[in-house]
């Protein structure tokens, strides 16, 4: 697929000025070395928008908003990253070079990865309509699914070979670092081999258009696991990803509302009955994240998920995370169990259509479902509103709140003041929770086991080191695994790639390249005076322990919370294993 090439967003960034973009938008006066001005995300009247020309960034000390010249025009215009690169090309009247996606020389390793995904998405395509690709294609037919659906979303087929993809790959001169931070190739005591084998392959886009990752699914029947999905990657993150969002963003724009299932079927189903302001989650729960891309586009959101037990149980839990982000979803529940392609196999975009007019908001869906599947006496009643309490303890909203308090007094016939005592009494107790921690009786901790959120900004900030030995010795030894913060492991999944460049990373292109908009404002946090933070290479070493260690005593909670439900021998050889590498932690850095 046809993009924007990064030889020409380079250019647009060079010639973007942040100073010269945010001027054309907010009068600004410069203060030392940046500049301030009202900020034009919200009102105020008191500057306290500030622009840093230095690292090209900004950053609003007022409501958190913060990014790059790119971030800034996205955001202000409501535009989508290409559109948002094609104003300020056209702004500084430069002429943008479009890649068709073939081009063997890649600038960093972000633009190998990306085309690796697009070599295998063209492979594995071209197999699934060869001879070696017949019996998927049959099924894919028997789906329901047609011709053109399968070009318009490029479907593939993974052969039954351990090193096809690998050769290619290798044919095309892909460096093995690229290859191994892919995704596509596992490495293994035997060598290297391709993860996905003999399965249906939906190719994943990111809203640019970017083939960045895959959900692999198995036809036969006696095969082990449905899916198979790609994992995080520097390029994919699961929880910035929304599937169909680069080929019905267009529809979701006019239509100003989405309807989200779960699986790629689901989608591909929904696409072809001429449905098509619709989205799935596929391969993952529903996040904050995601919320979050779907509240850029509207608030309306029809959550359309499997009518089984557990799908409609994942529909609740969605609903719950929507408006806790703001947004106004709606629960459609299929009939008979049905999922949605098969709903709409069967009763075609009519069936979906009257589900959507008949949908239900989210407390009432949540009562229909606890009351089918529990005793409706009073103790059920009261373990419902129990599990509403649970959702409604993050909800900040005061008048959603008043709003699904009543609704729930409404449905139980409880007094809503009794409701509310109850709610009140788990908001004070989750408070004195996070303030005071529970001590846990052990014998002699190893280390102190709640690791302040520092630790996580100071390690992210070293990324940032002007000395090169500091980044160096980041990279080659932190786990992104450890960051029990999904912040700061989003913001270092962007960083991991800069780290072994001879400058520092260059925190406005992180910025551009971080989805989650609560990620970017936290790394234009973390970054906007970095200079005043004390980068040396003990400091890096002392974070680094400390990570490691938390990250290994947590495992070790998890291990012992295990063991008072079963006395295991195994569990006690692995607690003891992993507190053999908690004491030698430290012990590994001495001679660097």
């Amino acid at each position: 697929m046809a993009r924007i090439s990064e030889q020409s967003i380079e250019k647009v960034r060079q010639a973007a000025d942040i100073v010269d973009v945010v001027s054309g938008y907010v009068e600004l006066k410069q203060k030392g070395r940046n500049f301030f001005g009202l900020c034009p995300f919200h009102d105020e009247k008191t500057p306290s928008f500030s622009v840093n020309p230095d690292k090209q960034i900004f950053k609003c000390f007022g409501c958190g908003a913060g990014g790059g010249s790119i971030n800034f025009v996205m955001e202000l215009e409501k535009l989508e990253f290409v559109d948002s690169v094609k104003k300020l090309a056209q702004n500084y009247n430069i002429v943008l070079d479009i890649e068709g996606g073939d081009s063997k020389k890649f600038a960093d390793t972000k633009s190998q990865l990306i085309a690796m995904h697009e070599y295998a998405t063209k492979y594995y395509h071209k197999i699934l309509l060869s001879e070696e690709g017949k019996k998927a294609y049959s099924y894919l037919e028997e789906r329901g699914l047609s011709k053109n659906i399968i070009e318009q979303f490029q479907l593939g087929y993974s052969p039954d070979s351990s090193d096809d993809l690998l050769n290619l790959l290798r044919k095309e001169s892909f460096s093995a670092d690229a290859m191994k931070l892919s995704g596509l190739i596992i490495k293994s005591d035997k060598g290297y081999f391709n993860r996905f084998r003999s399965r249906i392959m939906f190719p994943i886009q990111n809203q640019r258009g970017d083939y960045i990752a895959f959900g692999g699914r198995i036809f036969n029947k006696d095969d082990f696991a449905k899916y198979q999905n790609s994992p995080e990657t520097p390029i994919y993150y699961k929880s910035n990803i929304l599937y169909g969002l680069n080929q019905n963003l267009q529809d979701i724009r006019v239509k100003k509302e989405i309807i989200l299932v779960e699986g790629y079927m689901d989608l591909l189903q929904l696409v072809q009955a001429g449905i098509t302001n619709c989205l799935a989650i596929s391969g993952t729960a529903f996040t904050d994240g995601h919320a979050n891309i779907l509240k850029r586009f509207t608030n309306k959101i029809y959550v359309t998920f499997d009518g089984d037990d557990a799908g409609q149980k994942a529909a609740i839990k969605c609903g719950y995370i929507l408006i806790k982000n703001g947004l106004e979803p709606k629960i459609v529940t299929p009939p008979n169990n049905m999922d949605p392609d098969d709903w709409i196999r069967e009763q075609g975009s009519k069936g979906l259509n009257e589900g959507i007019n008949n949908s239900e908001e989210i407390i009432k869906s949540h009562f229909k479902y606890f009351s089918a599947n529990q005793d409706r006496g009073s103790l059920g009643i009261n373990d419902f509103i129990q599990e509403c309490v649970e959702e409604l303890v993050i909800i900040t909203n005061p008048v959603i709140k008043e709003i699904m308090i009543n609704e729930i007094s409404y449905l139980t016939s409880i007094d809503k003041n009794n409701i509310m005592i109850l709610l009140n009494e788990k908001i004070n107790y989750r408070n004195k929770r996070i303030s005071k921690p529970d001590n846990v009786k052990q014998e002699t901790p190893l280390i102190n086991n709640n690791l302040p959120t520092k630790v996580y900004d100071d390690i992210i900030r070293l990324c940032f080191a002007n000395d090169k030995k500091i980044r160096t010795i980041i990279f080659e030894n932190l786990n992104d695994a450890w960051f029990l913060s999904d912040l700061h492991s989003d913001i270092y999944k962007n960083i991991y790639i800069h780290l072994k460049s001879e400058e520092a990373p260059p925190v406005s292109i992180i910025a551009e390249q971080i989805n989650n908009k609560e990620s970017r404002v936290k790394l234009i946090d973390l970054t906007f005076d970095i200079e005043k933070f004390n980068h040396s290479y003990s400091s890096a070493i002392d974070s680094l322990v400390r990570i490691e260690q938390k990250f290994l005593q947590s495992s070790i909670d998890n291990l012992r919370q295990k063991l008072r439900n079963n006395n295991n021998i195994e569990i006690l050889e692995q607690l003891k294993s992993i507190e053999d590498k908690i004491k030698s932690v430290k012990s590994k850095y001495d001679q660097k």
